[in-house]
């Protein structure tokens, strides 16, 4: 039975007809659809009240992440523009959900109490800036995941050339990202001045102490 688009109104039907005593192959004889679709329809009824699952999850991250880029950034990107950069830059759908999976908002809060604390540092936390960078190129695009049937072992097909090298830096407040920059190539010591000089310092500026009243830098 090939795939087809079979409507909300036809499934809830179907599921009505078994309830009400109907056999089910004669259900799926006269709507021409399949035993495990019927299985499948009255699992998401008892789990989600509806016999359409809910939207994915991604989608609602695509959403959220393309408001903020406007919102924000004043960066303007349509949803099969921002999902094809995702997958190019290797954020699959599963690696995003395990990312999510794995972040502990707890230990966050912790962490950024810890660095308020007056017991250990006099300033008021704005002053902790990390910078890091990362690096792209071709090879790095390569997907992470595959399929094969059991037994046997996924074949693996991608570029095998490093390619144009990008490096990627980024500065990180308790504001968010505060300072950018991205080269061709690495970073070498006087790109790395430069862009703490040019970029991260004027983005540090004085805040209010909220318990002292006075600012610090």
């Amino acid at each position: 039975m090939g795939n087809r688009k079979i409507s909300q109104d036809m499934k809830y039907t179907a599921l009505r007809m078994w309830e009400s005593g109907w056999d089910l192959d004669d259900i799926c004889s006269v709507l021409v659809v399949s035993p495990s679709s019927m299985y499948r329809w009255r699992a998401i009824l008892e789990e989600f009240g509806d016999v359409n699952r809910p939207p994915s999850g991604l989608q609602t991250y695509l959403d959220e992440l393309q408001w903020f880029l406007a919102v924000e950034h004043d960066i303007a990107i349509s949803i099969p523009s921002l999902q094809s950069n995702l997958e190019k830059a290797g954020l699959t759908r599963k690696l995003l959900h395990k990312i999510a999976i794995e972040r502990d908002y707890q230990r966050q809060r912790d962490f950024c109490n810890g660095i308020r604390n007056l017991d250990h540092f006099s300033g008021t936390a704005h002053e902790f800036v990390t910078v890091d960078e990362s690096s792209k190129n071709d090879h790095t695009t390569a997907r992470r995941y595959g399929r094969a049937p059991i037994g046997q072992r996924a074949d693996f097909e991608d570029v095998f050339v490093r390619g144009q090298r990008y490096t990627l830096c980024a500065a990180m407040s308790l504001k968010g990202y505060i300072a950018t920059r991205v080269v061709e190539g690495s970073f070498d010591t006087s790109e790395y001045v430069s862009f703490l000089l040019d970029d991260v310092a004027p983005q540090m500026k004085p805040y209010p102490d909220e318990q002292s009243g006075y600012t610090s830098t």
